[in-house]
């Protein structure tokens, strides 16, 4: 046996892949995150963005039986849930186990998708809350600028009753008390 035989018998191969859709790196961070301990689980992006005959010509003749990436239930469910769990619960576990790990991973989607509906919710709620700051501020500055123009006319009156009790103490013979 070679050293890599070796090597490959040691690692655990995963026995499940998640594959994430591209438009959900959120999620895709918080799997690998979630599992990155767990040898069993693999967490991808979806890969599969574009054909992968890059040439302009056609290839003489294809080679392939049938196109290998093709898989319409991965596809359905990418787009749907934005996850698709490829692989199957190991052979030794029962189905009441593959059961309950089928509900726990549904539970789990689901907490995502409430956290996702969450973040969306918080992100509307920052939107309004800062188009209402802004209106605040406007009004504010609105405020200033009219309490400027008060100051500035209490600041004339102040100025016009100074120059009347000055005229009327330089004018002799008049009686300031009525």
């Amino acid at each position: 046996m070679s050293v890599q035989e070796q090597e490959a018998r040691e690692i655990p191969m995963p026995t499940r892949l998640f594959v994430v859709a591209r438009r959900d790196p959120e999620l895709y961070s918080y799997l690998r995150a979630r599992f990155s301990d767990d040898a069993q689980v693999e967490v991808v992006l979806d890969r599969r963005v574009e054909t992968r005959r890059r040439r302009a010509l056609p290839a003489a003749a294809e080679r392939r039986r049938a196109d290998r990436r093709g898989r319409p239930e991965i596809d359905e469910q990418l787009q749907t849930t934005s996850l698709a769990i490829v692989g199957a619960p190991s052979a030794a576990a029962t189905p009441s186990e593959a059961r309950r790990w089928i509900e726990t991973m549904q539970r789990g989607v689901a907490a995502i998708g409430e956290a996702l509906d969450d973040r969306d919710r918080l992100e509307r709620d920052t939107r309004a809350t800062q188009q209402e700051n802004e209106r605040l501020r406007a009004e504010m500055d609105q405020a200033w600028k009219e309490l400027a123009e008060i100051d500035s006319a209490i600041a004339r009156a102040i100025a016009v009753v100074n120059e009347l009790r000055s005229r009327l103490r330089r004018e002799p013979g008049r009686d300031p008390a009525p």
